[in-house]
């Protein structure tokens, strides 16, 4: 049995599995492995009921500041399977999940049920309301105090000691929703600890792992995406009642400018009606623009955790750390920090990775005018409560015609290199009477139950003849070579 720091008062597992001493934030502390954990199943009352050996499809869901599920599979003729009961606890190495959903499916012969868990910090939501709703020239743990005051959380460790100004709309803000505001008025990011109900408000970066990232050795796919859509050079900022940062401005002017990538001017006018204060507003503003000023990269990947193997523990790696990511022949040779994952628990060869995705404030902004009650939001941005449970899942690769027809079985379609929607290029087909044009890709996305289908397409001036078809196909194929009928999802009636 492995023992470390085994100094008076120092904490270790006495169960075989490795606990460091706990006096700096978990994010900065070596994390216990997660390859091969079990998850224990405790009753309301936090008593423990026992170990789910045979759970299967273990799959931690996680993103900064954001979600954080676990969902797995049980055989239903398990005799554990009475233990899973809504509201009971499932803890998964040190982090504490409450049971929200159960549900029975038969596949075939076999029966099972799949159960969906919520981090225990999601009833925050939930809480009697805060007596506390405005603050002047306050910290993040001035604030987070009030915030977790009568609940059975507490205020953890808090890096950032800037003050700002924030005021909640009295009783329509629940206490989780409040917290949530921190990252958009303060450069900081939340760190919920659900083993000590603690909370922390740490600085915007990671810890480097010593693992390194590389195609072929340890990656399976990555799709990689630079874009220059919300571009900003020179940002107009304004707070309550049309205040401006003119105050605040070293040289007296209402806008900020940040041109470290390009010398065009790319302007936006943005408020925020939560902001009091001009100097408050304009610090936030120069965080914000140091981002805006550069080209967003979003970097999605499947990786295997290679630390399970003897000799590699050098190579773990885990949520928030940053990581070297090498691809020779999408030339990327640099290291990036690990924002969102979907870590397979008992498969960890099956793990997908989102790195340097950028702050949900910043990836909502549209150019131009905007007014929103979250800073730098834009009106019509995904509400933040739907964003605390929304998944993308885009796995086409080279949708936007960036690289020819990579990827893509062609007859008959083209490439425009200057009309495109959300970059230079896209696919186009001149119809022919008669002719058959198409373009097909295979994709293999994870199992769910529901799949979603978006895309843009222009159909202007488009006319149908008597047996004239425009629009998708969609097959479903399965692993035992079966599969349905294909369906069509027309773009013109005809």
């Amino acid at each position: 049995m492995l023992r470390y720091n085994q100094l008076k008062n120092a904490l270790y597992n006495q169960l075989g599995r490795t606990r460091y001493n706990s006096n700096a934030p978990k994010r900065k502390q070596l994390y216990n492995r997660l390859a091969g954990a079990r998850p224990v199943v405790f009753n309301q009352n936090e008593e423990r009921l026992g170990v789910l050996e045979n759970a299967d499809e273990p799959i931690l869901e996680q993103e900064i500041g954001s979600v954080d599920t676990f969902t797995f599979t049980l055989p239903y003729k398990d005799p554990k399977k009475k233990l899973i009961k809504n509201e009971n606890y499932i803890q998964l190495v040190d982090d504490r999940y409450i049971i929200r959903n159960i549900t029975k499916i038969r596949s075939g012969s076999s029966l099972e049920i799949e159960v969906f868990c919520e981090a225990t910090w999601y009833d925050l939501q939930r809480a009697e309301p805060m007596e506390v709703w405005e603050w002047v020239n306050a910290t993040p743990e001035q604030i987070m105090l009030d915030m977790l005051r009568g609940t059975e959380w507490s205020v953890g460790i808090v890096e950032v000691t800037d003050e700002r100004n924030l005021s909640l709309n009295e009783g329509l803000t629940n206490r989780l929703k409040g917290l949530r505001e921190l990252p958009e008025v303060f450069t900081g990011e939340l760190n919920f600890n659900t083993d000590t109900n603690t909370v922390d408000f740490l600085e915007p970066m990671g810890e480097e792992s010593g693992a390194s990232i590389v195609y072929k050795k340890n990656m399976d796919s990555i799709e990689v995406d630079y874009s220059t859509e919300e571009l900003v050079t020179k940002l107009y900022l304004y707070g309550k009642d049309n205040m401006t940062i003119e105050d605040a401005h070293p040289d007296g002017l209402s806008y900020i400018e940040n041109y470290q990538y390009t010398n065009k001017k790319l302007v936006l006018m943005t408020s925020d009606e939560r902001f009091t204060n001009p100097f408050h507003l304009y610090d936030q503003g120069v965080d914000a623009l140091d981002v805006l000023s550069r080209p967003t990269g979003s970097y999605v990947l499947t990786a295997f955790d290679l630390s399970i193997r003897s000799g590699l523990s050098h190579e773990q790696f885990f949520l928030g750390n940053s990581v070297w990511v090498y691809d020779s022949e999408l030339e990327l040779n640099e290291r990036k920090r690990i924002m969102k994952w979907k870590y397979n628990v008992k498969r960890p060869w099956d793990t997908e990775i989102e790195l340097e995705s950028p702050q949900p404030t910043i990836s909502d902004l549209l150019t131009g005018e905007q007014s929103g009650s979250g800073f730098l939001q834009s009106e019509d941005s995904v509400d933040e409560d739907d964003m605390l449970n929304l998944s993308v899942f885009n796995y086409l690769l080279n949708s936007r015609a960036d690289d020819g027809f990579s990827y893509w079985a062609n007859t008959g379609w083209e490439v425009d290199p200057v009309n495109g929607y959300s970059g230079n290029a896209s696919f186009k087909a001149v119809g022919e009477s008669g002719v058959k044009k198409e373009m097909t890709q295979e994709v293999f996305p994870s199992h769910r139950d529901e799949y979603a289908i978006s895309f843009r397409a222009s159909t202007n001036d488009v006319t149908l003849n008597a047996n004239g078809r425009v629009g998708v196909y969609v097959t479903i194929k399965y692993d035992d070579g079966t599969q349905d009928e294909p369906v069509f999802i027309p773009l013109i009636e005809g």
